[in-house]
């Protein structure tokens, strides 16, 4: 093989290798590209999909607050109502309180008092009983405890024992050093008392209160349904209720 030939022999393999580099070095360029797409599409997906979460996010976040925000208003306002109503209920008692100053000055107080202090003995039913009262009340007091004793006696015998001749026991005493509070005026400060008397046995562990505050006490808490009713309407169902089995 003379120079000429092994110089064109070389020559073509030079031009083979180098279109051998450049088909790879274009597969490696068409891979790179290839390779670049999908990672560009992938993060493009990926952070696509982190934006959505984050939206959802911040969607559902919007949400929970726009509804705690109305929660927290219609809360607002129903204690605002509940409020005023029990404003109103409050003031209501304190113009029955008003109105009731005068019981103790009616012409059937005195039969008031006797009715009280029979209804107290029922409750509590004890042997030895001492009637507390007012300063104001200790004469008109001492007038009907003979009269209170003899109805409960009478009303025991009736209910308990009727037809039957068993002795009752009652002793009642009127106490001389204890009273209830004076009644309402602008001189007397703190507690008051409207008229009634209180119950005491076993030496002060038993007492049966029995003024005109707690009866009215008694009835507001008995009443306050109706009179609820009777001033805000009766209220419906809520609207999640179960439907009424007929």
């Amino acid at each position: 093989m003379d120079k000429k030939e092994a110089d064109r022999q070389i020559k073509q393999m030079i031009a083979f290798i180098r279109q051998e580099a450049k088909e790879k070095a274009e597969e490696i360029r068409q891979k790179t590209d290839e390779d670049k797409t999908i990672e560009k599409l992938s993060y493009k997906a990926k952070e696509s999909k982190s934006i959505r979460e984050e939206f959802d996010k911040l969607r559902k976040d919007k949400l929970t607050q726009k509804k705690i925000h109305r929660s927290t208003k219609i809360n607002e306002a129903r204690f605002t109502v509940m409020r005023k109503r029990s404003d109103l209920l409050i003031g209501l008692k304190v113009d029955i309180l008003e109105a009731l100053c005068e019981v103790s000055k009616h012409e059937h107080y005195e039969t008031f008092l006797r009715y009280c202090i029979v209804e107290g003995l029922t409750i509590i039913m004890e042997e030895n009983v001492e009637v507390i009262c007012r300063k104001e009340d200790v004469e008109i007091v001492g007038r009907v405890m003979e009269s209170a004793k003899e109805d409960f006696i009478k009303k025991v015998k009736n209910e308990v024992f009727p037809n039957q001749n068993v002795p009752i026991v009652l002793n009642l005493t009127l106490s001389q050093k204890k009273f209830l509070p004076p009644h309402p005026s602008s001189e007397s400060k703190g507690d008051c008392c409207r008229g009634g008397i209180e119950l005491s046995a076993r030496r002060g562990k038993i007492k049966m209160m029995n003024t005109v505050e707690s009866r009215l006490d008694q009835a507001f808490n008995d009443q306050k349904p109706t009179m609820r009713a009777m001033l805000f309407g009766i209220r419906g169902p809520p609207a999640n209720a179960h439907p009424p089995v007929h």
